[in-house]
């Protein structure tokens, strides 16, 4: 709890205007609502963060906690904004953080971290391009529920030109192997 506490304070610096400090998030003792706060603060934050790279910053730091709350989808919002480079030092890109965040967010079961690892393989950013494996991620995002009908719409476009690139016989074996796991 005090962890939660901690990202909180992190939070609502970030929404005062003042320099928002490191935490160790920690995944003791989750909830449901600690992980919720977390990520209504994160967009509380980012509809302003354009405009000020410390809350960018900031709603990072509340996505983190959110994901470590127990929250996947904070972990592909995250994803996000690190493709985005509002959050980082840089203010550039990050394509190999973005993949580790989604990679965390499909690992917990978010179809939207499938989805962004995915075009990352699709597109070589972050990882070496890869048909095979983005084909893979867009299919089995697509079969999860929760992605949004535009989201839907991205996997299927994107599966269909990593589709292009692979045998029907691996798209054969990718669907069925997806359709045998139950995409868990």
């Amino acid at each position: 709890m005090h962890t939660f506490f901690c990202c909180i304070a992190v939070c609502l610096l970030g929404l005062s205007g003042l320099p928002p400090t490191s935490f160790a998030a920690s995944p003791s003792s989750p909830s449901d609502a600690d992980a919720k706060a977390q990520v209504a603060a994160a967009y509380q934050l980012l509809e302003t963060a354009s405009a000020d790279p410390a809350k960018a910053r900031a709603a990072a730091a509340c996505l983190e906690a959110a994901y470590a709350a127990g929250d996947p989808g904070a972990a592909a919002a995250r994803g996000q904004l690190a493709l985005s480079g509002l959050s980082e030092p840089a203010g550039r890109s990050d394509p190999t953080l973005a993949l580790h965040w989604f990679a965390k967010a499909a690992a917990a079961g978010s179809p939207q971290g499938d989805l962004g690892m995915g075009l990352a393989l699709l597109l070589g950013e972050g990882a070496q391009q890869d048909h095979y494996w983005a084909y893979w991620r867009l299919v089995r995002a697509r079969l999860r529920p929760g992605l949004t009908p535009e989201e839907a719409k991205r996997a299927a476009v994107a599966a269909e030109m990593a589709a292009k690139s692979i045998t029907q016989a691996e798209r054969a074996a990718i669907e069925a192997n997806l359709a045998g796991a139950g995409t868990k």
